[in-house]
């Protein structure tokens, strides 16, 4: 969705009034007329407004799709459990009429998940919300993009001793990009401070996006020479691990630990840098170490102010 900036003139209503209209195009859409009540809320520097019935809130929190053929024989729960990770409070499928037979086959399996709340049944679509407000929680996005940063580092240490196929590596890394621009795509969608957020600003969602791509290339290289520098790889787990679980668990004090051991992981791929062999290896895990920095400093202060 693109963001237009529209500039308006304030005007003086009455004595001590000051007014600004609401673009037509917007107010046409949303179907406001004179009278309506709109929500107007302000944050310091700078006022968002919303229609009365945050209709377009509910738009985007709400996914229409077509079951594809090729899905029908797995079923709709992994589609669900990717609907309800997204972040997304409603889903509509759009089904043929006449097909009762798959019409209740998808019916009940969504009353049957434990995550659907409510399911019915329009002309031509079946429609379906979820339970609660878990999908919405930034800490929960995080625990799942932490989960697969340490599946993805596991996998690489082992790779010297086990055979890994490159697949492997990208739907992993595939999977935790994923998850991060969920995480951004998300804050956004709701206006979300970092403070609001639980300590998850929607401008970390880039270099979240940019690690699991980072540990590629040291996968990558180490196929190339054949070596997986143990010690480096066993800093870079730990300072990840305390980096996200840091921001899942809004601890200022892991976060803050993430920045250290970010300072020593660049020491060790500075060392690797001076041999020939582990030279370029070196350069990436220097890269690695300057984006969990980023992360940290970036969301220590307020970590710590929430503690």
């Amino acid at each position: 969705m693109g963001v237009d900036i529209i500039r308006r003139r304030i005007q003086k209503l009455g004595g001590s009034s000051l007014i600004i209209t609401l673009p037509k195009s917007w107010a046409k859409k949303l179907g406001l007329d004179v009278g309506d009540t709109v929500v107007v809320v302000d944050e310091g520097d700078y006022l968002k407004i919303f229609p009365p019935d945050s209709r377009m809130i509910q738009i985007a929190e709400t996914i229409r799709f077509k079951l594809p053929q090729s899905l029908t024989e797995v079923g709709l729960t992994p589609v669900i459990e990717c609907l309800y990770l997204k972040g997304y409070k409603k889903f509509v499928i759009q089904v043929s009429q006449g097909d009762y037979k798959e019409i209740a086959k998808l019916v009940e399996e969504a009353k049957s998940h434990p995550k659907v709340k409510d399911v019915s049944i329009g002309y031509n679509e079946i429609m379906a919300s979820f339970n609660g407000v878990e999908a919405e929680s930034p800490a929960r996005f995080i625990r799942h993009y932490n989960t697969k940063i340490q599946e993805l580092v596991e996998v690489i240490e082992n790779s010297h001793m086990t055979s890994v196929k490159p697949e492997t590596i990208d739907r992993i890394v595939n999977e935790a990009v994923d998850i991060a621009r969920t995480i951004g795509r998300t804050l956004r969608k709701h206006g979300l401070t970092i403070c609001e957020a639980e300590s998850v600003d929607p401008s970390i969602s880039g270099p979240l996006i940019i690690v699991p791509q980072i540990l590629k290339q040291i996968y990558v290289e180490a196929a190339t020479i054949g070596e997986v520098p143990r010690e480096p790889m066993a800093k870079i787990k730990t300072a990840l691990l305390e980096t996200f679980g840091g921001l899942a668990g809004k601890s200022g004090r892991r976060i803050a630990n993430s920045i250290k051991l970010a300072e020593e992981l660049k020491a060790e791929a500075e060392k690797l840098s001076r041999d020939q062999k582990l030279a370029k290896i070196g350069g990436i895990i220097l890269g690695l170490s300057l984006v969990i920095k980023t992360i940290g400093e970036f969301t220590l202060c307020e970590s710590i102010s929430r503690e």
